[in-house]
């Protein structure tokens, strides 16, 4: 018999991370209605800068990630069926990738197109605008968008922060940590358009090098994140600092029962939950004691998913 088939089906996570699923889910549509405002309002005002143009088109690349929450939210809805016999826990480390992959494709794209920028002397233009009667300065009207447009995903970061830890889930938390630094974006645009005003042409490019050095940063450790859980790696803490002390603790557990001569915990992240398998020193192994193993690494935390026991 597959060893697959013999595995329970994802259990359902508790109300309390049901409910703050639902929030995110919420948060995340909120972030497309408001981050697409934001994108339109930077469309209009950008001028001929470089830094508002890097900067937009970041605004546009933070309604991937929640995005792709939403649709692999509701995929691993879907739970158990004939071609997807565990589930659809992935779903989320999947999102994660997608992401990843974008950011870290348009980080490349928007790193050449400012160091063109930089290299080719490319002087922006910025112009006058009629505002309330009066001819205003385009600049100070680039700069107060700026000053608007990184307001949204600070507030909405810190947010996403607070349910990503009720979660234990990285992809929201990832984002939700880019969202959070977005203010170093808008003080460099605000710094760049300054710099034209002050008649330094460079300022502009440097500043959308800085932006798309910072989107390519985020791109490129995010897709390392997400190839890494998606090669079943160790389980990590929340912020990727440390591993995840859940395994640790789980041995010491197992190996206080009385028939237990020794272990070895080895568990991967799938979405939300951990899945692994358990490895026994002893001689032999009952059903009994098997499912004792299991029950104890399932109401240990409610992340604990499947878990394999077997003798090595």
């Amino acid at each position: 018999m597959n060893r697959d088939a013999r595995r329970p089906p994802p259990r359902e996570l508790p109300q309390e991370q049901s409910e703050a699923l639902r929030r995110a889910e919420r948060l995340c549509w909120w972030t497309l209605v408001v981050m697409g405002l934001v994108a339109t309002m930077m469309y209009f005002v950008m001028g001929g800068s470089q830094a508002m143009k890097t900067a937009l088109v970041e605004d546009i690349l933070s309604l991937v990630p929640p995005a792709a929450f939403l649709v692999a939210s509701r995929f691993r809805r879907k739970g158990v069926d004939e071609e997807y016999t565990t589930g659809r826990e992935r779903a989320f480390d999947i999102n994660f990738l997608i992401s990843s992959v974008a950011l870290t494709g348009v980080g490349l794209a928007l790193v050449y197109d400012g160091l063109h920028t930089l290299l080719t002397a490319t002087r922006p233009v910025v112009g006058t605008m009629v505002f309330g009667g009066k001819v205003v300065w385009q600049g100070w009207i680039m700069m107060a968008a700026m000053v608007i447009s990184v307001v949204p995903p600070v507030i909405l970061g810190r947010k996403k922060m607070k349910l990503a830890e009720q979660l234990s889930l990285k992809p929201l938390h990832t984002d939700a940590d880019v969202g959070k630094a977005d203010w170093m974006t808008g003080l460099a645009g605000i710094a760049g358009v300054a710099g034209i005003g002050m008649g330094w042409w460079w300022a502009d490019a440097a500043a959308a090098l800085f932006i798309a050095a910072s989107v390519l940063h985020d791109g490129s450790s995010n897709l390392r994140a997400a190839v890494r859980d998606l090669h079943d790696a160790r389980p990590q803490k929340l912020d990727r600092s440390d591993p995840d002390p859940l395994p640790d603790e789980l041995c010491r557990r197992i190996s206080a029962l009385p028939w237990v001569e020794g272990c070895a915990v080895r568990l991967h992240e799938e979405g939300f939950h951990l899945s692994g398998i358990v490895l026994l020193d002893n001689a032999s192994l009952s059903a009994a004691q098997a499912e004792e193993i299991r029950q104890l690494a399932r109401s240990m935390n409610w992340r604990v998913d499947a878990v394999d026991v077997t003798l090595r």
